[in-house]
């Protein structure tokens, strides 16, 4: 493994960023982002449509933010500086060149500790930063899966590009101080998503675009590759397929209420329970269903895991 530091990393919205594999966009290729999806990414990449809009203010926003999630890391672990790769800069990007294919991962910050060796692994820890407008989606620190997926898919991208294989997460929920996740390195979940990578790179070649999904973005891209309209044009419709389609647009309103229901019902049944588990014959333990949580001492709420394997064993 060769990790080095790039010293000028390719601009966003650049021919050569489109192309090159990142943390944000491994985590979209995996299926796993909630900002954006395979099918949308799949288009910027190949250049036919262009990215959302950056928002300035909520790029100003993150910055100042990560300052501060930073600082309070770096409170709660003496010994440790924030370490950036060159004066006036906070922010740090490496690159591998091993890798069959342009890569990169930019970190928030990298931390350093004087007390271990030049060479001494431990020497530098990865620091990435984040806001939430609500913590719903995460656990308490030091439980399981306590990172949500997209994230932990970042930063294991970031670990293994940059060789640091110790890293934390700074989240700023709505309420209350930061909260500080620690994020275990995984060789072999990192040598999976390089295997992912360079699949979906060959994709790009061949010029073989992934399924449609039910993300808004892939509605908004289809649209943009279709600008016009042919008035003298019309498809024809398989029947069936008309009834599906028609049948979901319809029921779309009912689905969110029968998905209130659910959490109505589900919360009557927990009572003052903390878990609801679910036992499935040759399981050693219960799957965990959905748990109650509270913000700040607010009222409890129910919130499902949605990643919970009911199959059976």
């Amino acid at each position: 493994m060769t990790s080095k530091i790039l010293k000028h990393p390719p601009r966003p919205g650049t021919d050569e960023w489109r192309r090159t594999m990142s943390g944000s966009k491994i985590a979209t290729i995996l299926g796993l982002s909630r900002f954006q999806s395979p099918f949308s990414l799949w288009h910027e990449m190949a250049g036919n449509v262009e990215p959302e809009p950056f928002d300035e203010e909520t790029g100003a926003w993150g910055h100042i933010a990560e300052h501060s999630l930073a600082e309070w890391w770096k409170h709660h672990n003496p010994g440790w500086q924030l370490n950036a790769g060159k004066p006036g800069e906070t922010e740090i990007t490496y690159t591998r060149d091993d890798l069959p294919f342009p890569n990169l991962a930019t970190l928030d910050r990298r931390a350093m500790n004087r007390a271990f060796g030049v060479r001494d692994p431990r020497r530098f820890h990865i620091i990435e930063c984040k806001t939430a407008r609500d913590l719903a989606d995460w656990g308490r620190p030091g439980e399981d899966n306590a990172v949500p997926a997209d994230y932990y898919a970042q930063v294991l991208w970031g670990m293994g590009i940059s060789g640091i294989h110790q890293a934390s997460i700074c989240v700023l929920g709505p309420f209350g101080a930061p909260e500080i996740h620690t994020v275990e390195w995984s060789q072999p979940v990192f040598e999976g998503m390089v295997d992912k990578a360079a699949e979906w790179m060959q994709t790009l070649e061949n010029g073989e675009e992934p399924e449609l999904s039910d993300s808004l973005r892939d509605y908004t891209v289809i649209r943009g590759l279709h600008p016009d309209i042919d008035t003298h044009e019309s498809v024809d419709v398989d029947r069936d397929q008309a009834v599906a389609w028609l049948d979901a647009i319809t029921t779309e309103a009912e689905s969110k209420k029968q998905a209130q229901l659910a959490k109505t019902q589900l919360a009557k049944l927990m009572g003052n329970a903390k878990y609801a588990t679910v036992n499935i014959p040759g399981r050693d333990k219960p799957v965990k269903l959905a748990d109650r949580r509270a913000k700040q001492g607010g009222t409890p709420y129910v919130q499902f895991n949605k990643k919970a394997n009911l199959a059976d064993a």
